[in-house]
């Protein structure tokens, strides 16, 4: 290293002896720079330690904010998704109604079915008509399944009691499980919704890394609000009689052609009397399901042979002659089985075309030719009731809100130090119905589930 010539020189002269107090004081540092260095220091770490403790309480309050979004918007959602979930549950469970009440009708018309067999059995057992007569007018292939009615009527009265049993659990089912899932539904939503906010909010807040810790929402000095409600009467509980309800019964039963009418009517070919050219024997098959005002269901099966007659007195007429016959109807009166006692005309005191223009005069039409009306008589002194309490309940949409979705908002404070001070957070969810392109129709009800939840913009203030 070099040395400049006068310190060198300097410091030669105070190695060979020069004054020790002049070589000191050269040497030494001045007096006026001792000490003012630490207090500037002190100034700088104490401002750089402030600096620090803002930028920590700027992130610490900015990382609760954040957190207090994310829980927010979580709790919103989950609060949509549990209503989307239970307008499915409503649509499942009115689906499922739908199905037990199609099995019902099912079970009554079979029922129907099968008394109408065995009645029918007895009348070719007595040969009243006889089976070859039918198929000498009509075809074989009716005289053959007239006379293989003949093994109905080995039968007993146990098949109608399982049908009987098969009717009341379903409707065990539509009126005491359902009705209970559904009532729940509507009456809990609002606690189940709650629980999920709940879960939510402590979930997003209490263990993830947020300044505060804790299991409720006390701990973590949180209180939240719903500031926008479209669930409330968001769906109702509806008596299954009315419009609706029975429509959509009716086009679902319409479906399976088992359930519709049953008429049907063949002709003989050849004329059977010249005074009567344009009239023919006939054989009508009769048969009808149908739903009542009160959600009581009936059934009704006949077949008749009906046979071309002329008299003086009236002229051309058809003398019926029943094959079969079943009338089935439920009621709510609580009754299980029994049958009713309608009096059948007797015709050893009266002649059929007599009773029938007498039938006419009372206002229904006995020889218009489209109904059964011996047959029907018949049915109904052995008619069979079975005990129902009709269609029950189901849920609907309010008719008043006429709306798609429904809109869920909910605000969040949190306090976050012993002064009190505090965070906000909002947000906004809504349930809506989205059913795929494909579906039968778009129209939100409770009869497809295709509701789902998401997030939306806050709302504008009016």
């Amino acid at each position: 290293m070099l040395i400049s010539k006068g310190v060198a020189e300097i410091y030669e002269e105070c190695s060979r002896g020069a004054d020790e107090k002049s070589c000191g004081r050269m040497f030494q540092k001045p007096r006026y720079q001792s000490g003012q260095s630490m207090l500037i220091g002190l100034v700088i770490c104490t401002a750089a330690i402030l600096a620090w403790l803002s930028m920590l309480e700027t992130g610490k309050r900015v990382h609760d904010k954040s957190s207090l979004n994310r829980a927010t918007d979580a709790a919103a959602y989950s609060a949509a998704l549990i209503h989307a979930r239970a307008l499915n549950m409503h649509a499942y469970l009115n689906r499922a109604q739908l199905g037990h009440q199609l099995a019902m009708a099912h079970l009554i018309a079979v029922a129907t079915t099968y008394r109408f067999s065995k009645q029918m059995s007895n009348q070719a057992l007595k040969r009243n008509p006889p089976p070859s007569l039918i198929g000498a007018f009509f075809g074989p292939q009716h005289g053959v399944a007239y006379a293989a009615a003949i093994g109905a009527g080995m039968g007993s009265t146990y098949t109608l009691n399982t049908f009987r049993d098969a009717f009341l659990r379903h409707e065990h089912q539509v009126h005491h499980v359902l009705n209970q899932i559904r009532q729940a539904q509507i009456k809990e939503f609002e606690r189940d919704r709650e629980r999920a906010i709940h879960r939510m909010l402590i979930a997003n807040i209490g263990n993830s890394g947020d300044s505060k810790r804790g299991e409720s929402l006390e701990q973590l000095g949180l209180k939240f609000s719903l500031v926008i409600d479209d669930t409330k009467d968001f769906v109702n509980e509806q008596s299954a009689n009315d419009g609706l309800w029975r429509d959509f019964l009716t086009k679902v039963v319409n479906q399976y052609g088992f359930l519709t009418e049953r008429n049907n009517t063949k002709r003989n070919m050849w004329l059977v009397n010249p005074r009567c050219p344009f009239k023919r024997h006939e054989l009508r098959r009769r048969g009808r399901l149908q739903l009542d005002q009160s959600g009581q269901w009936s059934s009704e099966d006949t077949l008749s042979f009906h046979a071309l007659r002329h008299n003086k007195f009236i002229g051309c007429y058809q003398r019926e002659y029943p094959m079969g016959w079943a009338v089935l109807n439920t009621d709510g009166t609580g009754s299980v089985t029994r049958d009713q006692t309608v009096n059948a005309p007797d015709f050893s005191k009266q002649t059929f075309w007599r009773w029938a223009r007498h039938q006419s005069a009372g206002g229904w039409n006995i020889f218009s030719g489209r109904h059964n009306p011996l047959a029907n008589r018949y049915a109904q002194s052995v008619r069979l009731k079975w005990d129902s309490k009709g269609l029950g309940t189901y849920a609907q949409l309010e008719r008043e809100q006429g709306r798609r979705n429904a809109r869920l908002a909910i605000q969040v404070t949190q306090s976050i130090n012993r002064n009190d001070d505090e965070i906000h957070s909002f947000a906004t969810a809504q349930s809506y119905f989205d059913p795929p392109k494909n579906a039968p129709t778009h129209s939100a009800s409770l009869f497809q589930p295709y509701w789902r939840a998401t997030l939306i913009p806050r709302p504008h203030s009016k």
